[in-house]
């Protein structure tokens, strides 16, 4: 009976362990669609504008459920028209413009994932960079703009927010929310001295655990 009983807590120490080690993944790649609720700037003179596309990412776990996260999205938009009122900083004497931008953002930062049974929760805090031709192609559409010089392309961002994962297999993963709010820094004369952009991002796609 001893013997037996040796054989049988053998076992499933090993299964345990293999468990655990499966759970305790090292390393994750995920690809996912996006979509993000841009605001170009807050006083609503530019409308906001809905942004659909995707990317990928790569977080490493060197402590438990503690990792180091890198990520990179891209997105496209529609052509949309914009009217500044007379009386705006922008445009004095009123105006309207024709334009559409994209948005990449490439960002680096800590990811948490509480790996308790299939259904995986985390959370994250991203800091990077945003690259987006939306403000100059406004600058450049808008005939009558009092804006002497086309604003940058590139900004600051942050992201926090979190998601859950569920588990599908030992290298597989499901991934069907993750809400985060995105802020951009694109400094310009179209927001009116307020260079913080207010943005809403989804993200939906599949897991892979190494």
């Amino acid at each position: 009976m001893k013997a037996k009983s040796a054989i049988v807590l053998g076992i499933m120490m090993m299964v345990g362990t293999s468990a655990f080690a499966q759970e305790n993944s090292k390393g994750e790649v995920s690809l996912d669609f996006s979509y993000v609720h841009f605001v170009p700037q807050n006083n609503r003179i530019v409308n906001s504008a809905n942004l659909y596309g995707g990317g990928g990412a790569g977080v490493y776990y060197f402590l438990g459920g503690l990792g180091i996260k890198g990520e990179f999205e891209g997105y496209g938009s529609t052509t949309k028209t914009f009217v500044f009122p007379a009386g705006s900083v922008v445009c004095p004497a009123g105006c309207t413009a024709t334009a559409s931008g994209n948005l990449f953002t490439y960002n680096v930062g800590p990811q948490i994932k509480f790996h308790r049974g299939p259904i995986e929760p985390f959370v994250e805090a991203l800091f990077g960079g945003a690259h987006s031709n939306f403000y100059g192609n406004v600058f450049r559409n808008c005939i009558g703009c009092v804006i002497s010089k086309s604003p940058s392309n590139n900004a600051f961002d942050f992201i926090i927010g979190g998601g859950i994962d569920i588990k599908i297999s030992p290298h597989l993963s499901v991934r069907p929310v993750e809400f985060n709010y995105l802020l951009t820094r694109f400094g310009n004369n179209f927001t009116s001295g307020n260079n913080n952009q207010s943005n809403f991002r989804y993200q939906a796609g599949a897991v892979f655990r190494f």
